[in-house]
């Protein structure tokens, strides 16, 4: 099994299935994290596909996917809670 740090590597090299082993790691535990931190459902999807959007588009900004998580929620909390 390839590490975290394997994967980013590709990632970086825009190699798609990395990303999909990245995102077939820790998608549950992300969401799992996710639903203890925002209570709205779409908001935690969104922040979801945020975390793995950043990854694919800047995989050097953080040293692991739990940087990208904070960064994300970080976000989601700073905007104003959707109406309805």
């Amino acid at each position: 099994m390839r590490t975290d740090e394997e994967l980013f590597q590709q990632i970086e090299l825009k190699n798609r299935y990395a990303l999909e082993l990245l995102y077939d790691r820790y998608e549950k535990s992300l969401y799992l994290l996710l639903t203890r931190m925002l209570s709205d459902e779409r908001r935690i999807q969104l922040t979801l596909k945020q975390i793995f959007h950043d990854v694919w588009t800047n995989p050097k900004r953080y040293a692991s996917i739990h940087g990208y998580l904070i960064s994300a929620v970080k976000q989601a909390r700073s905007q104003r809670e959707p109406v309805g």
